[in-house]
């Protein structure tokens, strides 16, 4: 047995970084996932190295789409006991620069694409007594820094809803957490064609200067390992927190 066998995960920016290390680590320890993205050659690309993970193309600020992948993923499991809300993105504008407009898309795709989710999901949870939702947020939600007001928001807001999620959903077997990255190096890692995990204000500051501890950036899969163990059946007794994943950053001055 392995230890998803018979659970049935949604995964959300699977397509590449912590989604589809997430995705895959899932699929490998026998879950049925829907691994839902915009790129479906991706996502192709998935199922033909796990024969259980599903493509679900959308866009998750689309609404309608969203209920029509949970619909699909019902009609043929008839369950679902794993959310995992990781889709995200960031303009990187300072303030006075960022339009209505980007701050309205960062918050569709960051935050309210995981309430659309949640309510999707939530009433098939409730009826099972068991389920599992983790938000992927950010170490920007605890120690921000400049350009990215908008993602700092969204991220914060994700941390609060998801404490109160927890609280909601805790009498139906319904356990909510967060994950909270810090610098990962993913394909949102690169800015203008520049991995910044790579520059020398990077290698200065976080590596030799140990602004991270562990001076080096984390890897996508040591943030799924986080993710897959607040979903796994090994999580009995942890719901409401921010598990931050980060090598350290925030602990140092």
């Amino acid at each position: 047995m392995k230890p998803f066998d018979q659970r049935v995960a949604i995964v959300t920016g699977a397509s590449s970084g912590i989604g589809r290390a997430t995705a895959e680590r899932l699929a490998r320890d026998g879950a049925t996932v829907f691994a839902m993205a915009r790129r479906a050659e991706r996502l192709d690309e998935l199922q033909q190295q796990y024969p259980n993970i599903h493509p679900a193309v959308c866009d998750v600020s689309d609404h309608d789409a969203l209920e029509q992948q949970v619909e699909q993923a019902v009609k043929q499991c008839g369950r679902i006991d794993i959310l995992v809300n990781n889709a995200g993105f960031s303009y990187y504008t300072r303030h006075h620069e960022t339009s209505l407009e980007q701050w309205r898309e960062t918050q569709a795709v960051n935050v309210e694409a995981m309430f659309a989710l949640a309510k999707l999901v939530v009433p098939l949870m409730c009826d099972q007594n068991y389920g599992r939702i983790v938000n992927v947020s950010s170490t920007q939600a605890i120690a921000a820094e400049s350009v990215v007001g908008a993602y700092a928001a969204s991220k914060g807001a994700i941390n609060a809803w998801s404490r109160a999620l927890a609280v909601d959903l805790a009498e139906h077997g319904i356990l909510v957490n967060v994950v909270a990255p810090g610098c990962t190096r993913t394909e949102m890692s690169v800015i203008d064609g520049v991995d910044e995990t790579e520059s020398e204000f990077f290698q200065e500051w976080y590596v030799r200067q140990r602004k991270i501890p562990l001076a080096r950036p984390g890897t996508s899969e040591e943030i799924a390992n986080a993710i897959v163990f607040l979903c796994g059946d090994q999580c009995t007794y942890i719901t409401g927190q921010t598990l931050v994943v980060d090598g350290g950053l925030t602990i140092t001055f």
